[in-house]
């Protein structure tokens, strides 16, 4: 049906797809923008990957994550329309988030305390930089935030990025200039009465009279994740934090505070006897150990007459380890190595932990599960290997794992 249509209508009916999926209204407004160029450069072609491509390589010259961006619009199209691009990479370099030092900070505040125009916001400035520093709300979140929705101890963010809402917990102090800045509001009242591009210019404005360079209101952000991370906050909690849809995402902050690389640098000053024993002490301490684990299903013992015996369920993968581990891999095989499932997880933090469902249905026989990680920074994998057995349950096409038949082994 769509292969019948000319372009004009067919991406007027893609547009009806774009309103329902993109709930951000720039960028639907940027892939629209994209789309139509798109258009123009068929030239009342019906669509191909060919001419996709074509049409991307006037882009090549562009950032890389624009050059992504621009891919993933013409993907999603392509895919809509029953053309995938399969083929197509655009790779995006690892970069990380800048780090913010305290004594940074300490200059921006000083900065708007000694301002010598305005007196009279300094203390909704220095109110606005400290809430983005103890919530790690975005600017526009910053700006949209409304009396109601502070409260004793936590705030709201109602719509924030792909309209999500999330909580955010409030330290004591925070919470209590919060209170006194809001007195005497109407609920609906916004609490800065700032709008999201005002915040970056002030913040840029205060970050030049401070003498920061390349300093702008989302290092506010950053350097919310960092001090969590580097106070020993798990990262999942600063995934909800700072609203991430994807934990990868939040990831990255992982390299900027992983504490092991410092002390590790820091034993070139050591004398060599020291770093031996010191080296294996923490060795043991960090070394990142996942186990995995049967969980089976419990016999009623009112119904001993219908379930006369357990039966396998799921299985279970923890990270008993000190620190994160990344790019988890738990798979299913037999004893014929051949692969029944897979699993994976980009992060496991520390004492968490996943279930594993497969969806395989076993046979009587043995089986073997494999669970490869690695720390963060690390090329290296480390592996858990679980191999077990199962035999029939009392009910027909049910399985158990046989008792004592359960081995572990850490590589």
């Amino acid at each position: 049906m769509l292969r019948q249509m000319n372009n004009e209508k067919l991406f007027q009916l893609y547009d009806s797809d774009l309103v329902l999926r993109l709930h951000s209204a720039k960028n639907l407004s940027d892939t629209r923008k994209f789309l139509a160029r798109f258009n123009q450069h068929l030239n009342n072609y019906p669509p191909s990957p060919e001419l996709a491509k074509s049409f991307l390589a006037q882009y090549a010259d562009r950032k890389p994550r624009t050059l992504y961006r621009y891919a993933q619009m013409l993907r999603m199209f392509m895919k809509w329309y029953g053309e995938p691009m399969d083929d197509l990479r655009i790779k995006i370099p690892k970069s990380l988030p800048p780090y913010t030092e305290d004594t940074q900070i300490e200059k921006l505040l000083h900065a708007i305390e000694t301002k010598k125009t305005h007196k009279g916001t300094i203390v909704r400035d220095i109110l606005l930089v400290e809430l983005a520093l103890k919530t790690g709300m975005r600017r526009g979140e910053l700006a949209n935030l409304e009396v109601r929705h502070i409260h004793e101890d936590f705030l709201i963010v109602r719509e924030g990025k792909n309209k999500k809402d999330r909580v955010i917990p409030l330290s004591p102090p925070i919470s209590l200039r919060l209170k006194n800045f809001i007195n005497g509001k109407k609920p609906s009242d916004k609490v800065f009465r700032l709008a999201a591009p005002s915040i970056t210019m002030k913040i840029k404005a205060f970050a030049r009279s401070a003498g920061l360079e390349d300093f702008h209101a989302h290092a506010l952000r950053h350097k919310f994740a960092t001090d969590l991370l580097e106070h020993g906050a798990d990262i999942r909690s600063v995934q909800h934090l700072l609203g991430h849809e994807n934990l990868s995402t939040t990831q990255v902050y992982l390299s900027i505070t992983d504490k092991r690389l410092r002390e590790a640098v820091n034993l070139l000053d050591e004398p060599e006897e020291e770093q031996v024993g010191k080296i294996s002490q923490e060795q043991l301490q960090l070394q990142p150990i996942v186990t995995l684990r049967v969980i089976e299903k419990k016999a009623w013992p009112q119904y001993d007459d219908v379930l006369q015996s357990d039966h396998f369920s799921h299985f279970v993968a923890r990270n008993e380890g000190q620190i994160p581990v990344v790019e988890v891999e738990i798979s299913l095989s037999n004893t014929e190595n051949k692969l029944l499932e897979v699993h994976r997880e980009s992060v496991l933090g520390t004492k968490e932990e996943f279930a594993f469902k497969p969806m395989a249905k076993l046979a009587e026989g043995s089986y073997q599960l494999d669970c490869k990680y690695k720390v963060i920074n690390s090329v290296q994998f480390n592996k858990t290997i679980l191999l077990f057995k199962v035999e029939k349950a009392s009910r027909d096409g049910e399985v158990y794992v046989i008792p004592g038949e359960l081995e572990c082994e850490c590589l």
